[in-house]
């Protein structure tokens, strides 16, 4: 696997997660060391899924006090995305290929969210970021270096 970008992107709920999920799957099975966070969604509540241990944290809900990330109308535990930051860096010091970055919306267009982290993933490690349809070729023109791939959703 050589370094570079690929981007998964599709409307919201259209199946961004499940497609990195599967592609990580994939990797793993052929040997490959993927690491990175899914952003999954159930009737517990959105979390954060962490593919280096398959370990996970909850995304909500804010308890009152706590620092919180706004995202258009949602708000989400700060910690859980301190978490998801911690766990991908740790995947990158233990040797991570690849690592998922679910997701790049327009918060890190902002330069806030993930970005420093995404910024600070050293090469050759290839970074595989979900965008959100629209987003594409902005989050490419950011955040894409070497060899930049599109995947569509799978519906």
């Amino acid at each position: 696997m050589a370094g570079g970008t690929l981007i998964l992107h599709g409307e919201i709920g259209g199946g961004k997660t499940r497609l990195a999920g599967e592609w990580a799957r994939v990797q793993a099975e052929a040997g490959r060391r993927v690491g990175g966070v899914l952003a999954l969604k159930s009737r517990q509540g959105r979390r954060f899924h962490d593919l280096w241990t398959g370990d996970e944290t909850p995304k909500e809900p804010v308890a009152d006090g706590e620092p919180a990330v706004e995202i258009g109308r949602f708000r989400f535990r700060k910690a859980a995305f301190d978490w998801a930051e911690a766990r991908v860096r740790q995947a990158v010091a233990s040797g991570a290929e690849a690592v998922v970055i679910d997701e790049v919306g327009p918060l890190e267009m902002r330069g806030e969210g993930f970005a420093a982290l995404i910024d600070d993933v050293p090469e050759p490690v290839r970074l595989v970021l979900l965008v959100r349809t629209g987003l594409e070729a902005a989050a490419a023109a950011r955040f894409g270096r070497g060899e930049i791939a599109f995947e569509p959703h799978l519906d």
